[in-house]
């Protein structure tokens, strides 16, 4: 009797019907694609995060604020519309990690604040975190790349400005 109840089970949950979830062909925008990655129903690779770790940054003991800035090129702008993230996975030498930020393109238009505080006698501290932003070209904004950055800042206690900054460089939208 337990055999059949187990053989009975087994059957019926396979007949299970097809999950919803669809996979389609990814979206090129660019010339320089593999052919491997049109083929129908391919998962995209994971795309590497370009690493901007900038020069050693003083900043005062105490609180203090970076403002990380865009350096964007001409006929190029950032999608007021598209999602912005800032996930921030390490930090050292700070009191407290800074909260993540979420938002829209439209938010960050001038970059973005973060606050840091050195912990008391520390000589410096580093924080790393994941920028996600959308930029397009300005004319037509038909061509938008959805751009991953890895930032990598390293700070100094010393006579530091209470508020400095730090530029993004960020790439054309639109190939010359």
């Amino acid at each position: 009797m337990k055999r059949l109840f187990i053989l009975m089970f087994v059957l019926s949950a396979c007949d299970k019907k097809e999950s919803a979830v669809t996979f389609s062909a990814p979206v090129i925008t660019t010339a320089s694609v593999s052919a491997s990655s049109l083929v129908e129903g391919a998962i995209p690779k994971k795309v590497e995060r370009v690493k901007f770790d900038s020069a050693e940054i003083a900043v005062p003991p105490g609180k203090s604020n970076l403002h990380v800035q865009w350096a964007v090129p001409d006929g190029t702008a950032i999608n007021d519309d598209a999602p912005f993230t800032v996930r921030w996975g390490s930090s050292d030498g700070l009191v407290a990690p800074p909260s993540d930020i979420k938002g829209h393109g439209k938010d960050v238009r001038g970059g973005f604040d973060v606050p840091i505080e050195l912990m008391a006698g520390a000589s410096g501290g580093q924080l790393a975190g994941d920028v996600d932003l959308v930029v397009c070209d300005v004319e037509t904004h038909s061509i938008c790349v959805p751009l991953k950055r890895r930032l990598e800042l390293t700070f100094a206690s010393g006579k530091g400005n209470a508020k400095g900054s730090v530029t993004l460089p960020l790439p054309r939208a639109k190939p010359q």
